[in-house]
């Protein structure tokens, strides 16, 4: 689900399991790949673990090459609250067990860090899972990004108030980023000739009586809609007055000059070589 005013920043969304599901934005530099995933349960082998983390780096390597990856979800392991390079910061929770390796080793191959550790909270802001009858809390769901835009992530935390009838807590994470600007180009940006349609007013006034004239006496008035009566006005518009040409607002730009950035500005979205290679 995503905010109405980003639907058309969305190039892609991959449905790759039950476990794990990404979207791909457009952004300014580079695209921003969000992906969610479910790791199994302690009940669940290491092989078939290893397996969800594998088909995440297939989903990485293939759409999340070069941009903004932020990996999130219940991860159902450990990391601990000790500092290990540049990946868990010391402001975990809990301590290591067997299974948060599988998460450290997953970032360390795809340079990622586990923002959670890296924010001093209250432990009531770091936990993210309770046990029946609250008689323990851990650390399980993690936020995972780029090493490189570790900046760009501005907080994060737990909303252990919201009400999700869930074991699990709200985990939120405010990254700060530029969504890319879509323009669509079906759009025409040609005005009326409206000098022409002041020096041939009384023709197309003519005209129009005359075909309003000439379909009220064909359909009857009564089935006259505005759809009608508007094709009608657009026909002779254009038959008689017509568009004016995009006009630069400097003297020394031409006509031609107006048409190749036109076309270099088609071809800049076009995110395929083709594209890229008619826009150089």
């Amino acid at each position: 689900m995503v905010h109405k005013s980003i639907v058309r920043s969305v190039v892609k969304k991959i449905v790759c399991s039950d476990r794990i599901i990404a979207l791909k934005l457009k952004a300014e530099l580079v695209s921003i790949l969000i992906m969610q995933v479910y790791m199994p349960t302690s009940e669940y082998e290491d092989d078939e673990v290893e397996k969800l983390y594998d088909t995440t780096e297939e989903i990485l390597e293939e759409d999340g090459k070069g941009d903004t990856n932020i990996i999130l979800g219940k991860w159902n392991s450990i990391v601990g609250d000790e500092s290990y390079w540049n990946i868990v910061g010391s402001h975990g929770l809990g301590r290591w067990d067997q299974r948060g390796q599988m998460p450290i080793d997953f970032c360390e191959r795809n340079g990622l860090i586990v923002t959670n550790t890296w924010f001093k909270k209250p432990k009531r802001r770091l936990y993210t899972w309770k046990a029946a009858g609250d008689w323990s809390r851990h650390q399980l769901d993690y936020i995972l990004v780029k090493h490189r835009f570790r900046n760009s992530v501005k907080d994060v935390q737990t909303l252990p108030g919201a009400d999700i009838d869930s074991n699990h807590n709200l985990l939120v994470a405010k990254v700060r980023t530029r969504l890319k600007k879509i323009i669509s180009f079906q759009r025409s940006r040609l005005r009326w000739d409206l000098e022409k349609l002041y020096a041939q007013g009384q023709k197309v006034q003519d005209t129009l009586e005359q075909k309003l004239d000439a379909f009220e006496c064909e359909v009857g008035m009564l089935k006259c809609s505005g759809k009608n009566i508007k094709e009608c006005v657009l026909d002779i518009i254009t038959d008689l007055v017509g568009k004016v040409e995009k006009r630069a607002r400097k003297p020394w730009i031409t006509q031609e000059m107006i048409s190749k950035m036109d076309e270099r500005r088609k071809w800049k979205n076009v995110n395929t070589e083709e594209g890229r290679r008619n826009y150089r």
